[in-house]
Formats: C-alpha cells, structure tokens, sequence
C-alpha cells in the first residue's frame, strides 16, 4: 500500500493557512464563481464546501444568499474561514471535519463542492460517494483539480531546484491526482453521478517582478512549505537557487501565471 500524502494531513494546511489567504484567494474566486455558475446556486440553495479551505467558495455563495455549511480538516483553514465570515458578516456553519466521513444526513444539500480538496483524500471514492449522499436527488456536484504540472512555464521555473532536491521526477509531478479529463470523469461516475461532464476553466495571478513572483508561491505552497521544514538549514540555500533558476528562465521582471483547473461536475440522479 502507498503511503498517505502529507497533503491529506492536516498538518500541511494548518502551516500555509496565513499565506493561502493572502496570496490564492483572489485567483481561487475565479474557479469558484464558475463552480457555483455551473451548479445552479441561487438565494436559498443548501451548499455545503468540502475540504473548504479558508473559504473561497463557501463566502461566494453566502453572499449569494445560499445557505452554506463548510467543512474543512485544518483547524487553521476553519478558524480563516471563520474570520473572514465574521468580517464580511456571513452566516456560514463551518466545521472542523473529515470529508470522508461528512456527518450529514442522506440528502441534506442542493449543491456540494470540493474546490481543490477532494483530490487529496487518501481515499477519493469514498469521498465521492460521501458527496454524491449528501445530495439530493437532482443535485448537483463541482469537483476541481489540476492538469498536469508541467502545463505552467512559470511553476516549473520556480520549483525545478526544489524538485531535484527532493528527488521528484517529471513523470510523478505530471501523475497528479484527477489531472486528466478522462480520469476526472470516470472517477465521479463510478460514484454514481450522471451528466458528468468535464471543463477547463483558467485564472492569472500577476506579479511585479520574479522574485516576487518566487517568494510568493512558495509561502502559499502547502508543498514548499513542508520542505522548508524538513530541509532546515538545507532550505536557504535552496531558496536562492530556486531564484536563480526561476530569473535565468524567465528574466527579472513582471510575471503573468496562468492557472488552469478542471472542473467536473454531475447530478445525482
């Protein structure tokens, strides 16, 4: 049996929390204003976010007058989102839990998400059939992911040296989790959604010069900041090469990333 990813652990996400707010959320809102398009969600629709960070969907759709529950495994992720509510005042019921185990009853919701969440689950299956229960005969579901990784010339650039340091080959960045449509497809059908149907949806994140472009995606990198805390003193030296590498690729000044997500969704009949 494969090891777990620290990436379905909680850890990960209580130590990016701060950074994801500051530097994801704006470009996230992007792929969820899409998700919400594509599931219907009106004034009264019962939504429920799993795996729902700090809340980039789940405060969308409250402001659209939804009735919105989030769940999220990351104290630090929920204790965000809680915040951000409260400043924007919204009523949403977020709660520290499991998205393989959701503690609701057989079709309380109109809508369920997973923005960038479910894809991390050690087991994906089971946390499709956990949406596809949830749902209400008719419901609808938005699952997003990511292609594969090498599809970002400017993502590439930056984490090329932390790659090799890690020993991280091409091949098993690019065999992410649902990074191909067929695979997106096949897996939320297997839970028992019909009408699925697969869609590339893209975002920008502009930054004045590469180096802030570098230093900025590997604070809000749950991945980059792992190994920052496990390579300790290891790191530093790292980072600067990571610059190096990044500004010889693509030259000092202003970047444009262009991140592109699937989104999947389907009805429970």
């Amino acid at each position: 049996m494969s090891a777990v990813s620290p990436l379905a652990q909680p850890e990960a996400w209580n130590l990016v929390a701060p950074e994801y707010v500051r530097e994801l959320v704006a470009p996230f809102e992007t792929f969820s204003r899409d998700a919400l398009l594509r599931a219907g969600v009106a004034s009264g629709t019962r939504v429920v976010d799993v795996a729902a960070g700090p809340g980039t969907l789940a405060l969308l759709a409250a402001r659209e007058g939804a009735r919105v529950t989030a769940v999220d495994f990351s104290a630090e992720m929920i204790a965000a989102l809680r915040a951000r509510a409260t400043e924007a005042r919204l009523d949403i019921d977020a709660l520290e839990g499991d998205g393989m185990a959701l503690p609701f009853e057989d079709g309380a919701f109109d809508a369920a998400f997973s923005m960038f969440g479910l894809i991390f689950f050690p087991d994906r299956a089971r946390g499709f059939q956990e949406l596809h229960r949830v749902l209400r005969p008719g419901g609808r579901a938005v699952v997003s992911s990511w292609p594969p990784f090498d599809r970002s010339r400017e993502m590439r650039a930056v984490y090329t040296r932390l790659w090799e340091k890690l020993g991280v080959t091409p091949a098993q960045l690019n065999a992410g989790p649902m990074s191909d449509p067929d695979t997106c497809q096949r897996e939320m059908a297997s839970a028992g959604f019909v009408k699925v149907t697969v869609h590339e949806v893209q975002a920008h994140l502009d930054y004045p010069s590469t180096a802030v472009m570098v230093d900025a995606t590997t604070r809000s990198s749950a991945p980059a900041v792992l190994a920052r805390r496990a390579l300790g003193a290891q790191w530093e030296p790292l980072f600067w090469s990571m610059h190096e590498h990044a500004q010889a690729e693509l030259g000092a000044g202003p970047q444009r990333v262009t991140l592109t997500a699937y989104l999947t969704t389907g009805a429970r009949p």
